[in-house]
This record gives structure tokens, sequence and C-alpha cells, in this order.
């Protein structure tokens, strides 16, 4: 069985010799002593049964016994033992003794296997837990814009899916190679032990019978995988023949149609009728299989006790048979347990081991904040999901400017937004501010001056007052109470059950749309920065937010260039300059009484957005 680095790291077969695992690979190896200790009790219990059994024999409990082992190597300990417990010298005590021992043995061998598992599972849990760490530290460092969402949705997946599997993939193949294998190794010694020819004999029937089921169960998961493939596609060219209705009876085509679904449908049952041949084949060969090596050691048994082997030889080892036969089956499942683990584990390490599209160039600098302009020099920018979204794309803004940047497709207007505070970089071009390339800026410098408002920006797990300071020592309370009155959020925050110290959060009081957007408005407020990107929230607001928000734009665009990414038409309108994107570049520049009379293509954005017959006027036309 073959599993990648990455699963090696998590698990493998060389970790229970670290100090971390030690207690599991102690706990698993005594919960096999103790399977050794139950095989000699049934041993013991069985040559006692059957000596009891013959009236001829000597009640002397294991005594008997304890006669013959004096002359074997390991036995010689076992004798030694039935000799100095006084109660295995009687049949009646020693029955008791020995149905006792077995049940403790049981119990104790229970809860060391139950151990050993609870260790792998949390040690392994504790391994996760760091991936998890290292997911949530990559996907900060990752672009923030996340134009497409996809960056979100993967680190959502493998945060919460792919390191559950891989963590219950690894637990199992963890606790089956701790618990199984040890089991193996003592079923196989007991009995070499007992009889190591007659051992011999019946062990290879035994591990050939399992090899040969397990390769008849991967080709028959296969066959019946081909199959059920094509059964489906039958189903789906059946169904296929339902979209025709209209065009079938418009045009006289019934008898056709029927006949080729008739067709299809033969097809379909035949398929079917070879699957389930299939089925019931594989189920026939696994049962042959499974009797072979069930018959085959088990008439060697009985073909040697019926020449003269004590009997109890044969329940030994065909308790150490029933052990290896179960112990092989489990480890069928490694390999599967193994291949997903081990999928999953690169999957997660290809995300942890991507680099970063933004980073601190060498030698950056610190960043004055904007005074004068806000270039956007042939900036060209794709992704795979996104081609040629911006294409040698020039804009110049000037400080103070409110501007309103619109596009037919939304992802270009965000993009270029998002490339101000290097939430990402352009494949080609510069960004500049007052004529300097940001990116020879620190990015603490940048976006302490370049803040963007996310129109869908959450809050966090944290009370009010931190949400606007973001825990920062250098921002007094006093500032973020001007911020929030400033945007007009002061009057809902007192109203919250403790004020500014109301938990908000998970677990924290609630707030809508308006008043979340309004709150991320003070949290950039209070940071006093020159250049503010705005992105307005997509959900409909009530007419008082409305009002609210269009005085809080009026108040904090003085002194700063603001930019809005708008989801409203009273604020493109407000805007003393508007910008729109159209295949990737700027299309239209102007004003909106301007641009709604002489650009066709502006008039089409609005009526897209903004009329409210669109919807009626797309499914009638």
């Amino acid at each position: 069985m073959s599993t990648s680095p990455e699963f090696r790291r998590i698990i493998s077969a060389q970790s229970f010799l670290q100090p971390a695992w030690l207690t599991a690979t102690v706990s698993g190896v005594a919960a096999s002593l103790m399977l050794a200790f139950l095989l000699l009790d049934a041993g013991a219990l069985a040559w006692l049964l059957v000596q009891a059994s013959e009236p001829s024999s000597i009640r002397n409990g294991l005594l008997p016994l304890s006669e013959q082992l004096q002359n074997h190597v390991a036995g010689s300990i076992f004798a030694r033992m039935i000799n100095a417990v006084r109660l295995l010298h009687s049949d009646t005590s020693a029955a008791a003794v020995l149905i006792s021992a077995g049940a403790i043995l049981w119990v104790f061998r229970s809860v060391l296997r139950s151990f050993a598992g609870a260790v792998v599972e949390r040690r392994t849990a504790e391994l996760i837990l760091r991936l998890r760490q290292h997911i949530h530290r990559k996907a900060i460092r990752l672009e923030p814009a996340d134009l497409t969402g996809e960056q979100t949705r993967s680190a959502d997946r493998l945060f919460q899916i792919a390191t559950l599997s891989l963590e219950k993939a690894a637990s199992d193949w963890g606790k089956i190679w701790i618990t199984v294998l040890p089991d193996l190794i003592v079923a196989v010694l007991i009995a070499l032990m007992t009889n190591w020819r007659l051992a011999l004999q019946t062990m290879i029937p035994v591990v050939i019978g399992r090899m040969v089921l397990r390769l008849e169960m991967q080709r028959r998961d296969a066959s019946l995988r081909l199959l059920s493939e094509q059964v489906d596609r039958g189903l789906s060219r059946m169904a296929e023949g339902l979209k025709k209705t209209r065009i079938v009876t418009s045009f006289g085509m019934e008898q056709k149609e029927q006949q080729q679904f008739e067709s299809h449908l033969g097809e379909y049952q035949q398929r079917c009728r070879v699957m389930q041949k299939q089925q019931s084949l594989g189920r026939g060969i696994r049962n042959a299989i499974l009797l072979v090596a069930i018959v085959v050691p088990a008439a060697i048994l009985a073909a040697r006790i019926l020449n003269g082997d004590h009997a109890s030889i044969g329940v030994m080892i065909g308790c150490c048979l029933i052990v290896l036969f179960s112990g092989l089956g489990r480890t069928d499942s490694c390999a599967a347990l193994a291949t997903e683990g081990s999928e999953k584990a690169e999957e997660i390490a290809a995300y942890i081991n991507r680099i970063p599209g933004v980073s601190q160039a060498p030698g950056a600098g610190f960043l004055q904040p904007m005074s004068k302009t806000l270039t956007f020099n042939q900036i060209s920018f794709q992704t795979p999901q996104l081609p040629g979204l911006l294409r040698g794309l020039d804009l110049r803004i000037g400080f103070g400017e409110t501007v309103a940047l619109l596009s037919l497709q939304p992802a270009s207007a965000r993009a270029v937004a998002s490339m101000i505070p290097r939430f990402l970089d352009p494949d080609l071009g510069q960004v500049l501010i007052d004529g300097r390339d940001i990116r020879q800026a620190t990015l603490e410098s940048l976006r302490a001056e370049a803040i963007f408002v996310g129109g869908q920006d959450p809050v966090f797990n944290a009370t009010v007052l931190e949400n606007i300071t973001c825990g920062q020592s250098d921002i007094s309370r006093q500032q973020a109470l001007d911020a929030a009155k400033l945007v007009h959020a002061d009057h809902f925050i007192r109203t919250l059950p403790k004020g500014y110290e109301t938990m908000l959060g998970e677990h924290g009081s609630a707030m809508d749309a308006g008043q979340i957007f309004r709150l991320s408005l003070a949290r950039a407020i209070v940071r006093s920065p020159a250049l503010l990107i705005i992105e307005e929230p997509p959900t409909s607001l009530d007419a008082e937010t409305k009002a609210m928000l269009d005085d809080a734009y009026q108040r904090i665009s003085s002194g700063r260039t603001v930019i809005f990414l708008p989801h409203r038409l009273s604020t493109v309108k407000k805007c003393s300059r508007i910008v729109l994107i159209h295949e990737g570049r700027v299309a239209v520049d102007g004003v909106h009484d301007q641009m709604v009379r002489t650009s066709e293509l502006y008039r089409h954005w609005e009526y897209v957005r903004f009329n409210p017959f669109r919807e009626e006027s797309e499914l009638g036309s």
C-alpha cells in the first residue's frame, strides 16, 4: 500500500515509535498480550473439558497438562503457573478460574484497545488542528479580493470537509494498525508455538484465501462501477426523449420516437440484467472462496485430531486462524483509507504551499497619504475563471474626487478597486499614488491610507468598540465614538443592551445589513484614510437607512478621495464622476446627466441594474 509523504506526516507505521504516540503503542501491544493469554486460556479450558469427558481420566484439574508442558520450551512457564495455583488442581475450580480469567482478560483487552484508539484519535485531531491553523493563516495571506469567491469556497471546503475526511481516514488507519497488527503477530506466534507444522498447514490456505478474496472484491467493484455507469447513461438517454415532446407531436414522429425509446429500453434492461448477474456471480465467487478458506483448515485440523492430536491443540490453532482471518479482513480497508487520506493531505498541502499573489517587495518604503493623483497605467488582469477581465486599462483620479466605479461585469470594477490596497496585483501595468508605484510601498502604510469597506463585511466576535478600533491601542474610545456619530451609527449602538460594550458576532447581538455597513464605515473613518473605497451592500435597505447613508457619504467625502462600488442609483448620481469599464477598459467617463443622454452603454448599464421591469421584459423577450 502506497501513501503520500503528506499523509505520512500525519500518521505512518513509524509514528507509533515516537514519544507522542507511545501510550497508544503500549496499549495496543498490551491488548495483544491479553489476546495471547485469552488464547492460552481457551486452549486450557478446551483441554480440561476434553479430559473431563473421558471416564478414565484422573480428576486433577490442569496438573496432567502441566506434566505434558514440562518439556515444551514456552509451555514450561505455563506449567509452573499451573503448579503454583492450587485452584487449578481440581476440575471444578480450574474451570471456574479459567472462565473467570477469560472474562477479566476480555474486559482488560477491550479497555486497552479503546484507550489505544482514543489516543490515536486525540493525536490525529491535534495534527489536523495544526493543519486548520495553516489553512486559516494561508487564507489570510492569499489575495483578499477573491473576485469569484472561489478562494473562499476552496478554503472553506478544505477547512471543514477535507480536514474532517483526512482526520477520519488517518485515525481509522492508525487504529487498525495499532490494534490489528499486534494481534496478527500474536496469533501467528501462538499457533506456531502450539504446533508449527499444523499451524503452517492451516494458515497458508487462510492467507491465500484472504488474498484471493481481496482481488475478487476489487475486480467485482471495478466491473460493477463500469456497468453502473453504462446503466446510468442508458437511463439518461431515455430521459432525453422527455424533452422532445413538443417537436415529436408537432411533426408526427410519435411512432419513430416510440421505436427508438423501445430500443433504448431494451438495451437498458439488458445492462440491468448483466449487472444483476455480475452481482450474483460476485456473491457466489465470494462465498466459494470463503468456504474454501474455512473448510480446508477445518478439515486439516479435524484430520489431525482424529489421528491422535489433542482437541485442545485444534481449538488453540482454530482460534488463532479466526484472529488471523478477521485481522487480514480489517487490513483490507487500510489501502482505501491510505488512498483517501493521501488525496486529502495532498490537496491541503497544495493549498498551504501556494505562493501569495501579493507580497511586500524587499526594501519597500513608507507611503505618504495621497495628495495629488491615483493613476492606473496600462492595467491588465485575468483569472482562470475570468479571462481578459482588464485589458490595458488607463485611469486617472484626482485627490478629493468622489468616483462611481461601474462595470457590466461586476468583477471588473471590483478588481480595479481591489488593486488600490493591493488585495491583488495586476498582471501587467502599474498602480501609482502621487506618481509612486504602490508595490514599492509597505503594505502596512498603503492599507492604512487606502481602506476598502466591503458591502458584506461581517462583524468580529468582539464588542462594538473593539469592532471599530480592532483592538488598536492608539485609537481612543472618543475617536471611535466620533467616527460612529459621523456615519450615523452612534444612535443604534446606544440602543444595544450594553451600548459600545455589547458583544457582537456568533453569540452576540444581531444587527441588520444597514447597521453592520455603518459599523464598517466607522471602522474605516476612525483611521482617517486619504483614500476610501466603499462597496455598498447588495441587499435592499429601508428609506431611513438610505437617507442616513447619503448624509454619511457627504460627511466622509470631505478632504479625501472616495471611490464607490455602488448598488444604489442615488449614490451614482451624487458622485462627481462616473467611470464605466467595459471589455477591460474605461469605456465611459463623465457625470450622470451627461452620460444618460449620450452613452448607450451607460443607459444599458442603468437598465440592467435598476429598471424595475427588466425581469418581466427579459421573460417576455
